[in-house]
């Protein structure tokens, strides 16, 4: 699989010939000299696409916070406790 850095995104609802709704996506790539490329989706094609690019980009998130959290860092061979105790 190819990977390119985005340079431009564009999503927009078109009618088909067929008379029903579709949502086009045009990617421009950063390349030079590369055409860009489209997709188009149906409606429920493309809640699917967007509940697993959310999905997608959660776990990114919460990956990437659990590197750089400093809260989540332990040292080897050093315990502590994890609740306070009450005095």
């Amino acid at each position: 699989m190819m990977q390119h850095e985005v340079e431009n995104m564009n999503v927009s609802l078109i009618s088909g010939d067929d008379g029903f709704d579709r949502i086009a996506i045009k990617i421009a790539s950063a390349l030079a000299g590369e055409a860009g490329s489209s997709l188009t989706l149906t409606p429920s094609q493309a809640r699917v696409l967007a509940t697993e690019l959310i999905a997608a980009v959660n776990r990114a998130e919460v990956k990437n916070s659990l590197k750089t959290s400093p809260n989540l860092w332990r040292r080897q061979g050093v315990t502590q406790p994890r609740l306070a105790t009450a005095s």
